[in-house]
């Protein structure tokens, strides 16, 4: 009977075990770890900064930007690459294929 209780216990304290299960690329958890102090959620689908990915000059950048429907904000001047290089965007409208990485308030990553 111990030994049933023993292995019980066991198999609870493993279940309650958080575990990591993000489909997430290393960079991207790398970016979110980066701009962690920007991401932040005032208010779901109303204020949020989230991580964010496009293209650059042909290379793929990660940057925090704004999701406010209803405030005037100013575009992102950088972003980062995988490889930890700092690019400075001459002009945001050159940024493509923008895609949402990490949103902070589901605390998600959505790639």
């Amino acid at each position: 009977m111990k030994k049933i209780l023993v292995v019980f216990m066991i198999a609870f304290s493993l279940s309650s075990c958080e575990k990591d299960q993000t489909d997430a690329s290393e960079c991207a958890i790398r970016m979110k770890q980066l701009f962690d102090n920007e991401l932040k959620c005032t208010e779901e689908n109303a204020m949020e900064v989230n991580l964010y990915s496009g293209k650059y000059q042909n290379k793929i950048v990660y940057f925090p930007n704004v999701m406010c429907p209803v405030c005037l904000g100013i575009p992102p001047s950088y972003g980062y690459s995988c490889s930890n290089e700092k690019i400075s965007f001459d002009n945001f409208q050159n940024v493509t294929d923008i895609k949402q990485v990490y949103n902070s308030c589901t605390k998600k990553y959505l790639e």
